[in-house]
């Protein structure tokens, strides 16, 4: 049976939660701790631990979803002072020896905690039905969330669905393995398990929790009119869906119910104003967003800026206006060494009054030399220090008015209006009148829904898994559109399409002999 190492090191358990409450548990074998899991409070508490280690998987959340999407530069820096990160997974050369990404992302040790968690609680006495309840929606909620980032990655994954070291302890390095399951359908139905026992544990209860900062029942139906959108339209086990008329009646109501509850934000800046503006934090576009504070934590963007000690003279901005030659996005030493840069034709692709273009990014040039810095999460200044605080929105609501859009389309619909309230809320203030899209063909309208993804959400980690499921008029998925410009990243051949997937680690297939054989095809032996 194919098999993989879940994380044998977890039979040695030595594990401390160092929550957002300072909460900390003794170094001992904490699933077996005797002190734990006795009161409400420790429950909340190991809820906060939770989603601090989702906090942590934030930047492979980035890794995942953007990366591969086309828009970011390889090679050096605008500079010539720095090497650029990740090139081989943003020119997409990935092989099993190296494919920018191992043992499964990380996301097995958050899975296991989870599970874990699930376990104590359906087991907690001591907890009132209603509490119990809401605790176990975010629970499945966010292994449905980690399992969705696995499966839109690699495809088949193995599915643990219990804490089975801490319930019993494995005789033998083989009994710590998981089977990678039989066919994608599998992997796919369980995620759709989940996510509906997290909507139906929720019982129709909105409360968030930490100004929109753990998990809830809007994220739950976010994440299920994502997941049914992805059943919808991306072909599984090679074959394209069967059931996409079900799916997509699914992902519109869950949709449709989170829309009503959230506003847009009237400037698209207000959204990322989060590290400046406290009152911003959680503010009523934002569904759920991983939070950032200073003192606390601070994101990893600091990789997008330019170094304080860059040479900037002789730039000049989009206008023509020479731009600081010291410091002009006042990093105040706060930047490290830039390591992440988008292409200047992703600015490009921006209006003059599209407001979305200067508030992502400080676009300067001299010469042929262009540099689009991203200035989206850029924080705030505390005692002349520039701290990266921002928030890490993972849903809000321009993207559930966008699904609804695409939604729409594939329904054969018109989704004109949802197309125009992002690009109307775009504009609002950028001293133009925002063009009005009219409905066309279904690969009209799916481009345009695309393009407005793809200026709306740069960052956030959303493109690559944009591109795996938006469609061509023939039902291909954009990824393979290599005739459009900043959208297609792979050639529809042999040696290429099997991209869609990203490769097993040779790492992890080599800690099991029996994983040899299973490597995704087309990696095997690169």
């Amino acid at each position: 049976m194919k098999k993989i190492l879940i994380g044998f090191a977890l039979l040695t358990l030595s594990i401390t939660f160092n929550a957002c409450d300072n909460l900390d548990l003794a170094p001992e074998d904490y699933y077996a701790s005797e002190s734990f899991w006795k009161t409400p409070s420790q429950v909340d508490g190991a809820m906060v631990g939770l989603h601090q280690q989702l906090r942590n998987y934030q930047f492979t959340l980035f890794n995942l979803g953007e990366l591969r999407g086309g828009t970011l530069r390889e090679g050096t820096s605008f500079t010539g002072t720095a090497s650029l990160n990740s090139g081989s997974i943003v020119r997409q050369d990935l092989r099993e020896s190296s494919p920018g990404i191992s043992g499964w992302a990380g996301f097995y040790a958050a899975i296991f905690q989870v599970n874990n968690f699930i376990y104590q609680v359906e087991r907690a006495d001591y907890l009132v039905a209603a509490d119990k309840s809401y605790y176990l929606g975010q629970a499945y909620g966010l292994r449905a969330f980690y399992y969705f980032q696995l499966y839109r990655t690699y495809g088949r994954v193995p599915l643990a669905k219990e804490p089975k070291v801490a319930i019993s302890t494995p005789a033998t390095a083989q009994d710590a393995y998981l089977p990678r399951t039989a066919t994608e359908k599998e992997t796919l139905d369980f995620i759709k398990e989940d996510v509906n026992k997290s909507v139906a544990n929720f019982s129709g209860n909105y409360t968030t929790k930490m100004q929109k900062a753990q998990w809830s029942l809007a994220a739950s139906q976010m994440l299920l009119a994502e997941v049914y959108l992805w059943s919808a339209k991306v072909k599984i086990d090679g074959a394209a869906p069967t059931t996409t008329t079900a799916d997509l009646a699914v992902a519109r109501a869950a949709v449709e119910a989170v829309i009503p509850k959230y506003s847009l934000q009237p400037s698209f800046a207000n959204v990322f104003n989060s590290a400046a503006t406290s009152s911003i934090k959680g503010n009523n576009e934002i569904i759920f967003a991983m939070r950032y504070g200073f003192g606390e934590a601070t994101n990893n963007y600091s990789q997008f800026i330019y170094a304080i000690t860059d040479p900037l003279s002789g730039y000049v901005d989009e206008k023509g206006v020479a731009i600081p030659a010291s410091d002009p996005l006042k990093v105040n030493n706060g930047g490290t060494i830039i390591r992440y840069e988008y292409k200047y034709n992703l600015y490009q692709k921006y209006d003059a009054a599209d407001t979305r273009a200067n508030v992502t990014f400080l676009n300067f040039n001299k010469g042929t030399i262009h540099a689009t810095n991203l200035r989206k999460f850029i924080g705030t200044i505390v005692d002349g220090a520039r701290i990266f605080s921002d928030d890490f929105p993972v849903y809000r609501l321009s993207e559930a008015i966008l699904m609804l859009a695409e939604i729409k389309n594939k329904q054969g619909q018109d989704p004109s209006a949802e197309i125009n309230a992002i690009r109307t809320r775009a504009y609002a203030g950028g001293g133009g009148v925002a063009p009005v899209y009219a409905n066309g063909s279904f690969e009209e309208n799916e481009l345009a829904i695309f393009t407005e993804r793809q200026k709306e959400f740069v960052a956030e980690g959303k493109i690559w898994y944009d591109l795996r499921r938006m469609q061509d008029a023939s039902g291909n998925p954009l990824a393979f559109r290599k005739d459009l410009p900043l959208i297609g990243v792979l050639d529809n051949i042999a040696g290429q399409n099997h991209k869609l997937l990203w490769p097993i680690d040779l790492g992890t297939l080599t800690s099991d002999q029996t994983l040899l054989d299973a490597q995704n095809p087309g990696y095997k032996g690169t």
